[in-house]
């Protein structure tokens, strides 16, 4: 029962922040392929999630006029819209914004919610890949590069 509340607890976590339920499975001695899976289904669960709130969020905003009102922080929106794009902003949401964040952002940006699931889903797998295949493939271990690791 103990390891049940745990799975589902990264499940949780990597659904709202990704990299703080990827870097205990990485410094830990769990199989990098089950933790790869846990944060794949996880933040797959997140992204799902935040997208449709997130359109709930962006209806809400542009009903009550509360959308971005002075010009400076428009020009930011429309900076970070052109700069980065979905694909952008997708590739940086689990690892540098938050899950939640980066899919609120992205269906602000456009209105093609498959479009914003398929760019996230494929940010999510990629960086759950490229992380936990580096401790398969390379025996990578964090924990000796942090300093709050067991060394």
């Amino acid at each position: 029962m103990s390891s049940f509340i745990k799975i589902i607890g990264i499940i949780l976590l990597a659904s709202v922040k990704y990299l703080f339920a990827a870097v205990p499975l990485l410094m830990t001695n769990t199989h990098w392929l089950e933790g790869m899976i846990l944060c794949a289904i996880g933040g797959s669960i997140g992204v799902v999630f935040f997208t449709y709130l997130g359109e709930q969020i962006t209806l809400f905003f542009q009903k009550k006029n509360l959308f971005i009102s002075n010009f400076k922080r428009k020009r930011k929106f429309i900076n970070l819209k052109n700069g980065y794009g979905l694909i952008g902003i997708a590739l940086i949401s689990p690892i540098a914004i938050s899950i939640p964040v980066g899919c609120i952002l992205s269906v602000a940006i456009s209105n093609d919610r498959k479009k914003v699931m398929i760019y996230q889903l494929l940010s999510v797998v990629f960086w759950s890949i490229l992380l936990f295949g580096c401790k398969g493939l390379f025996n990578f271990d964090l924990s000796k590069y942090l300093p709050f690791g067991t060394k």
